[in-house]
């Protein structure tokens, strides 16, 4: 593949992260110092950040000079994370991982960067899935790079690491060597530096076949995603915010959206970077912005009104039965006992700003509101909530937990059922 034609499939897939303020991960080694070059010379927003594990001596010290050198060559921003030499105590690979990417996120929300980028390319991910082989023989399970991970982009993923060698010679782009690559401690390196090679001998064109098993792989799983994008729970349908950060699952949502009546694609794109709580109505529906979730749901007349619960069979606002009895349980979701001594009648009404009750199985007064976010309850959830009480106090949330105070667990009692 030509330099040219590498940049310009490079280019293609970050067009749209030209505005961007943009983190690239440079550890000085060839591919993150190639993406860096990339990004430069067309013009993107970057700044640069460097992990310095202290972990191969002098040559780490080299490898932070030559970053540091780059950005002030190139007037880059720089963040610098020096680690203590034997801070690091932990498998080596899954600990270093784990460091820079809490790190790399401390930076990105700190300094107001709107995406990370890597430069994982395809060989790594045919090394993923030989790692898988071994490791997790019996799993069935390809544990692939993914191209965009929430603000994390990595525009490499679909090229081969001969075409990143071949693109850093014909610019002329030096970088610092990682001479732990070249030891077959780990396993990925004796994939890397001992099998792919002898398959390679077999079939030279082995990564371009891995690459359209990956690709095949990818598009299963959007295909997947598609189909269970839209999630139906009892009275509402739900979809996971993180799936539509992905292109395709977001054009398959707006699309959708014209099944309840929004067709306002300005609005619903509007919406969907607002804060929960945000809602958008149609003639037909209400889509809620609900932590992780939107929420989709028919619009109704919520029924707000306070229903007077006497013994015997109550029908509003739903079958609700009062009896006394012998024998006192444990209360669950459907029934509770309470002392027989509780004033009739009971109250069913929807909760209140400023309600409280004891928590059966928990110590001390709790605030429903507080009990409604511990529980995550989406808002759709607490509007249809509906509480007992005997006008002073809160004797049941229904469904969900009833008052300490009032709860019998042995001998004669009040039973209430739904």
């Amino acid at each position: 593949m030509s330099r040219c034609i590498f940049e310009n499939n490079v280019l293609k897939k970050i067009k749209s992260l030209k505005e961007k303020k943009i983190l690239v991960c440079m550890s000085g080694g060839l591919d993150s110092t190639v993406l860096a070059h990339l990004l430069l010379k067309n013009n993107f927003n970057i700044s640069v950040a460097h992990v310095n594990y202290s972990l191969r001596g002098n040559e780490s010290l080299k490898n932070e000079k030559f970053v540091r050198d780059f950005c002030k060559s190139n007037k880059l921003k720089l963040h610098l994370k020096k680690i203590r030499e034997g801070e690091i105590n932990k498998s080596i690979q899954i600990e270093t991982r784990k460091i820079r990417y809490d790190w790399f996120k401390k930076v990105l929300i700190e300094f107001n960067y709107d995406l990370i980028t890597t430069a994982h390319h395809l060989d790594d991910n045919v090394e993923n899935i030989f790692i898988g082989i071994f490791r997790n023989p019996s799993r069935n399970n390809l544990t692939l790079i993914p191209e965009q991970n929430k603000n994390i982009s990595r525009p490499l993923l679909s090229e081969k690491k001969s075409d990143i060698i071949s693109y850093a010679i014909c610019n002329e782009i030096e970088f610092s060597v990682d001479s732990s690559n070249s030891q077959d401690y780990y396993l990925r390196n004796r994939i890397r530096n001992i099998l792919i090679p002898e398959i390679e001998k077999i079939d030279k064109n082995f990564t371009e076949k891995v690459s359209e098993i990956i690709e095949s792989i990818s598009s299963t799983k959007i295909d997947f995603v598609m189909d269970n994008l839209f999630i139906h729970e009892l009275d509402y349908i739900k979809i996971n915010k993180q799936e539509l950060e992905n292109e395709n699952s977001l054009n398959y949502f707006i699309e959708n959206l014209k099944n309840f009546n929004f067709y306002n694609k300005k609005e619903i794109l509007n919406f969907l970077i607002s804060k929960t709580g945000k809602k958008i109505v149609s003639n037909t529906h209400t889509i809620l912005s609900d932590r992780e979730f939107f929420l989709i749901k028919r619009n109704e007349i919520l029924d707000s009104n306070e229903y007077e619960l006497e013994m015997g069979i109550n029908q509003k606002p739903f079958k609700i039965k009062l009896e006394m009895t012998d024998e006192a349980k444990k209360p669950n979701s459907r029934e509770v006992y309470f002392y027989c001594d509780i004033k009739l009648p009971l109250i069913v009404r929807r909760p209140k700003i400023g309600d409280t009750f004891y928590p059966y199985g928990m110590k001390g007064k709790k605030k429903l509101s507080k009990f409604f976010k511990d529980k995550k309850m989406s808002i759709f959830a607490k509007q249809n909530q509906w509480v007992l009480s005997n006008r002073d106090d809160i004797l049941w949330i229904i469904g969900e937990r009833a008052d300490n105070r009032f709860i019998k667990t042995k001998g004669k009692c009040l039973k209430i059922s739904i």
